[in-house]
């Protein structure tokens, strides 16, 4: 009975047209081959599986093949043959890893005197050549400076940074990318045994978490075909440690709804299911990138069924686009943290009771998320009284509040400072704070961008919103197609007549009474909190 072979063994490439991406890389080796233009040194640089051994092996075989295919090694001649066994004395590999001293490199280096027995160029393959040390890169130096005619070096690594310019400067050099999702997709289906059940969903995610290595995403897929399992995501989760769909969802809903007791609760699950905590990290992680994919653009960034697909949906619907972004870094943060951690569990305590605990944080990206959930909560509370409209014809009377949620501390809301009618019987203010009100119904996430502004004014049918000129992102936000033509939407129907919006960067003029925003802010987050709950802290300069 013949002995088991891997999957990415049974599978490595043995053509440069078998090889999955590297498009421009396999062009150009299979032209040189073909025009027997060969260098004598070569450097494969990238990240590990991506095809840089394979890509050595098949050079030699195509610069010695005795009937070339368009640059292909034929693999039937005798020449391709001859390399093709582990013992050819004109193919010899070496892993500097663990040949990394100066006599390793001169033991390899005293066969370069003799010719090559059966082919025209004897091959020496190094990979991880920047571990070897600098005595044997002076030694390899000296070879490469004038080699034999018959001789070509391949040098491989996954840390260029770590070669002497001096070797670097005598090679050609081929940079080795992280191979696509979609290619990697495409490349395991040609190997699933026939009957196998298969999901395509599970070969995305092997796919995902391979992370551009097409030798991991072998090893993956051999460890589920192995167990005889089939190809499902179930199968492949448990395979990987990862977390079922269901509990990153339900994990999500939980820190949405600010519900640390619910996180918590779920984080005890996951231990006593065994779970690694970087693993689920970066599980969420990806989970959280899906979600804010199917908001920014409505579809997920990765394909997933129709099923999952509405569910993405759904669920982004009841989070805000900054509570995404904000859950989005402190999970990166978190995942970086527990690489190091020597109590990992604990690092994902800590990031869901921060994410939870959200009025707590004093940072804009906290603020903004404290904002937007009060305002998708109280958004369909229709008992609110009505307030007062602004009075513009006395200046020195406080203006009343918007009838909104809640504002930020340190932000005025947008009100109209000096309005002039634009149709008969409509105000320019009233249309602006009654498109505030809807605004803070319907579009919540939108309502907030609106919040780090004031009132620009109205001239020929346009209204405008200014901004501090540090906040010149949510001026390009807000001048997003997308989102002007909403907030211009709210501002017809309310003018009555076709009228426009801009957002527009505020000049560097200290125009506005700090001492009345202040009170102005204080006096609409007493009505949201209740001002026994407001602690006011005096400026320490």
């Amino acid at each position: 009975m013949s002995n088991y072979q891997s999957l990415y063994r049974t599978w490595r490439p043995r053509r440069f047209s078998d090889m999955v991406g590297q498009e421009a890389t396999r062009r150009m080796l299979r032209n040189q081959a073909k025009t027997g233009h060969v260098a004598h040194a070569y450097l494969f640089c990238g990240s590990h599986g991506t095809g840089k051994t394979s890509a050595a092996r098949i050079m030699a075989l195509a610069i010695n093949c005795e009937n070339p295919q368009e640059g292909d090694p034929c693999l039937e001649c005798g020449s391709c043959k001859n390399l093709s066994h582990e013992t050819s004395l004109d193919l010899l590999e070496m892993d500097a890893a663990s040949n990394s001293s100066v006599d390793n490199v001169r033991v390899m280096l005293s066969k370069t005197d003799y010719p090559p027995q059966f082919v025209k160029y004897k091959v020496y393959i190094i990979d991880e050549v920047h571990m070897l040390s600098g005595a044997a890169f002076n030694a390899l130096l000296k070879t490469l400076e004038e080699p034999p005619e018959y001789m070509v070096f391949i040098l491989a690594t996954t840390e260029p940074q770590k070669l002497p310019a001096t070797i670097l400067s005598r090679c050609q050099r081929f940079d080795f990318g992280r191979i696509a999702d979609a290619q990697i997709v495409e490349r395991l289906k040609q190997a699933i045994p026939e009957g196998t059940k298969t999901d395509e969903e599970a070969l995305q995610l092997i796919a995902s978490a391979a992370e551009g290595s097409m030798r991991d995403a072998w090893s993956l897929m051999d460890m589920v075909l192995a167990s005889g399992l089939a190809l499902s995501q179930e199968n492949v989760r448990e395979a990987l440690g990862s977390v079922s769909r269901e509990m990153l969802f339900s994990f999500l809903d939980a820190l949405a709804h600010c519900d640390s007791a619910d996180a918590l609760s779920q984080i005890n699950i996951l231990m006593r299911q065994g779970r690694d905590v970087q693993v689920f990290l970066r599980d969420f992680s990806a989970h959280l990138r899906q979600v804010l994919g199917v908001k920014l653009t409505g579809q997920p960034i990765h394909p997933v069924g129709d099923a999952v697909s509405e569910q993405l949906r759904q669920q982004a619907s009841g989070v805000s686009e900054l509570n995404l972004l904000r859950m989005l870094e402190k999970c990166m943060q978190a995942e970086n943290d527990a690489r190091w951690a020597a109590a990992p569990r604990a690092v994902l305590d800590v990031f869901a009771l921060r994410v939870c605990q959200v009025d707590q944080e004093q940072d804009l990206s906290g603020i903004l998320a404290r904002l937007s959930q009060l305002e998708t909560a109280m958004a369909g509370l229709d008992t609110m009284p009505a307030k007062a409209p602004v009075q513009e014809t006395e200046p020195e009377t406080e203006p009343a509040a918007v009838p909104e949620p809640a504002a930020q501390p340190e932000a005025s809301l947008p009100l109209i400072q000096s309005p002039r009618p634009a149709a008969p019987g409509v105000q320019p203010k009233a249309a602006w704070n009654r498109m505030l009100e809807r605004l803070g119904r319907e579009n919540p996430g939108l309502f907030s961008l609106m919040h780090r502004g004031r009132y620009g004014g109205f001239q020929e049918d346009l209204f405008s919103l200014i901004l501090p000129p540090e906040e010149d992102i949510l001026t390009n936000m807000l001048n997003e197609d997308s989102r002007a033509q909403v907030i211009s939407q709210l501002l017809s129907e309310e003018m009555g007549i076709p009228v426009s919006f801009r957002a527009a960067r505020q000049a560097n003029t200290q125009d506005l009474d700090q001492e009345a925003l202040a009170r102005e802010n204080l006096k609409l987050l007493s009505k949201v909190f209740g001002r026994d709950k407001i602690i006011v802290k005096s400026d320490p300069k």
